[in-house]
């Protein structure tokens, strides 16, 4: 049997088109968010889901709200973090970790020090 274009067909995914058709398109992303934040969208609805990311895409300013407003993180702040930590549990104090690990890095001492701490607030948040 032939694949009906625009990916897998489904029930769910029946329901949002019709919606949009019909010009309901508030109440079709309601349904479709609600069914990918549940971890319930069939293939045909992540299709769907997949399409109008594509077809919206990304306008400035985007990428922050998705941040829901939180500064970019770092470059490497992760691996900065953990470099630290790595050293400290070698026997370095936490300033001399620090010190080691912008040196490393090629950043200052205070960029490392704001990787730690963001890398805390995420360990934490966890």
């Amino acid at each position: 049997m032939a694949e009906i274009p625009g990916g897998p067909h489904s029930w769910q995914r029946s329901q949002i088109e019709s919606m949009i058709a019909e010009g309901r398109v508030e109440e079709a992303m309601q349904k479709l968010t609600a069914l990918l934040e549940t971890g319930d969208a069939d293939r045909g609805v992540q299709a769907v889901a997949a399409r109008w990311i594509l077809a919206l895409g990304l306008r400035p300013g985007d990428a922050k709200a998705l941040r829901s407003g939180g500064a970019k993180l770092r470059d490497e702040w992760m691996e900065i973090a953990e470099m630290v930590r790595q050293r400290q549990e070698d026997g370095a104090t936490y300033a001399n970790a620090v010190r080691l690990t912008a040196e490393h890095f090629s950043y200052s001492e205070r960029h490392v020090q704001s990787c730690v701490a963001d890398y805390n607030a995420a360990r934490t948040a966890e």
